[in-house]
């Protein structure tokens, strides 16, 4: 049985929140106890654990060594993640640190370099860097040295990325030849080339840890993206500190265009790279600072207020994270807060997104991730309107793009389950949109919509008792309802409407039991 927060002991709550802020940097105090527990339900789900209160106690009162948190990490990250996932970022980092960063270490006499992937996950990321860094330096590659390290918390992944070896659905933005080039095939899956596979050294770090490793210290490049949005904003901003120093005096460090606003927040200035956001090594000001870009955002921000259909900053729309864009400037009010800031622009996009004018609450969407003012559920909302946005577009890339990181700001979030399950049965995706469901129905089991697609689903897939079965619940949800009430996630469907819905499925199914 689903349990709330209030059916659970405060002092339980609050000993499971301290240990995980202390083990894992993420803050559930408060508010997020709620949040909390319905991670650590979905995780016993998943575990079959047959006595959840007993368990529950178990875990708040015992030491956590390092085996127990392992085991719980699955329950607060998110290990999703695929090659050539930000390819704006990448170039980025080819034309306009690596190269220049190269050429000096020629001329310098110094062929070395050092990379880190923070947050590797599965190891995408660091093997897509690898293969980019071989390519920029093409004949020359056996006259350099190239040291990279990938760390990630959860050692399960880490040993996914040590194998290398990965199915289709890490390729869904690569092309053939990329795949051809850096895999051999083995059976229905795809392992990385030998020239590849052991030049990569896998090490487990937390980074909410105080201590950085020394290993992990003067490197030329760091990753760490969508990583750091888990934390405290005061872990986050510690965390960003140390990255930041273990930086090499030309060094640089990527941050995904969420995390910007945490850069923003610490007083750093950086530098929008591609879809991403690129901070410089040990410094307060940005070595862009007097860039022919940065030039133009001064000019920028010194011009009058330009009316909400047209964009300050241009910037391609193909990418999600392309659109999280260095704030507006605003006009000087000293009196205006952040929180009124951020209330003016979640106005602006909700009124924009009412009338149907995609590229404005969008705009105004980017702006209001990028103030200080909202919080990580605020944060969750927002990433969820820009997924929807762009669903009602029919840009599924993007709209699972933000999809995905409103996830990973609330992993319990009905109505993004809701809408990767509508993705997913557009995409023909049953078993997807089916698992979609299955977690919407776990969290909240009076979800009548999710109930009503389960059993269109079933039914498709020939599965006519358990559609059946689903139908019923439905049904019966409904007649427990006002007939004029409206379906939550509905779009204004009342509960009346639904239910001749359900009526002349059933019809239909009995008609016709294929369908």
């Amino acid at each position: 049985m689903l349990r709330t927060e209030a059916s659970v002991s405060p002092r339980l709550l609050a000993a499971l929140s301290q240990k995980v802020l202390r083990h894992l940097g993420a803050d559930y105090s408060g508010a997020r106890q709620a949040d909390l527990l319905r991670r650590l339900q979905l995780l016993a789900l998943e575990r079959e654990v047959a006595d959840f209160d007993r368990w529950l106690q178990e875990l708040a009162f015992a030491d956590w060594d390092a085996g127990q948190v392992q085991s719980l990490i699955a329950a607060f990250t998110v290990g999703e993640t695929y090659f050539r996932r930000d390819a704006e970022a990448f170039e980025w980092l080819a034309s306009q640190h690596l190269t220049p960063l190269l050429e000096r270490r020629r001329r310098e006499g110094r062929r070395h370099l050092r990379l880190w992937s923070a947050g590797c996950c599965t190891g995408e990321e660091a093997y897509g860097l690898l293969f980019l860094v071989d390519e920029l330096l093409g004949s020359e590659r056996g006259q350099w040295t190239v040291e990279l390290v990938a760390s990630d918390i959860n050692a399960g992944f880490l040993a996914r990325a040590e194998q290398g070896l990965y199915g289709r659905n890490a390729f869904r933005s690569s092309e053939d030849d990329f795949r051809t080039r850096y895999f051999q095939a083995e059976g229905r899956l795809w392992r990385v080339r030998a020239a590849w596979r052991e030049r990569i050294r896998f090490v487990q770090y937390n980074l909410a840890d105080a201590a950085l490793a020394p290993a992990l210290a003067d490197a030329d490049v760091i990753l760490c993206r969508n990583v750091l949005m888990y934390f405290t904003p005061g872990r986050a901003q510690a965390a960003l500190r140390r990255l930041l120093g273990s930086l090499s005096g030309d060094g640089v460090l990527l941050l995904s265009a969420v995390e910007a606003g945490l850069a923003t927040q610490a007083g750093l200035q950086g530098r929008w790279a591609g879809c991403n956001y690129a901070l410089a090594a040990r410094t307060r000001q940005s070595p862009w600072a007097n860039s022919p870009a940065s030039a133009n955002r001064a000019a920028l921000a010194s011009a009058p207020r330009a009316s909400l259909s047209a964009p300050v900053v241009s910037l391609p729309t193909q990418n999600p994270r392309s659109l999280v864009a260095a704030p507006r400037a605003e006009p000087p009010r000293a009196a205006q807060s952040a929180e009124a800031k951020a209330e003016r622009l979640w106005r602006q996009a909700t009124q924009a997104q009412a009338a149907g004018q995609h590229e404005e609450a969008r705009e105004a969407l980017t702006a209001y991730l990028n103030c200080a003012g909202p919080s990580r559920a605020q944060q969750h909302q927002a990433c969820l309107a820009m997924a929807r946005s762009w669903a009602d577009q029919q840009q599924f890339e993007p709209a699972g793009e933000w999809l995905q990181r409103s996830l990973a700001l609330d992993a319990t979030s009905i109505s993004a389950y809701w809408l990767q399950a509508l993705l997913a049965q557009q995409h023909g995706d049953h078993r997807q949109a089916l698992m979609a469901l299955h977690r919407a129905l776990y969290l909240q089991p009076e979800f009548i919509l999710g109930y009503f697609l389960c059993a269109r689903l079933l039914r498709a897939d020939g599965q006519p008792r358990a559609s059946q079965k689903a139908l019923q619940v439905c049904r019966q949800l409904l007649l427990s309802q006002d007939s004029q009430a409206l379906v939550p996630l509905g779009d204004g469907l009342s509960s009346a409407q639904l239910l001749r819905l359900c009526d002349q499925l059933m019809e239909d199914s009995t008609r016709c039991p294929s369908l």
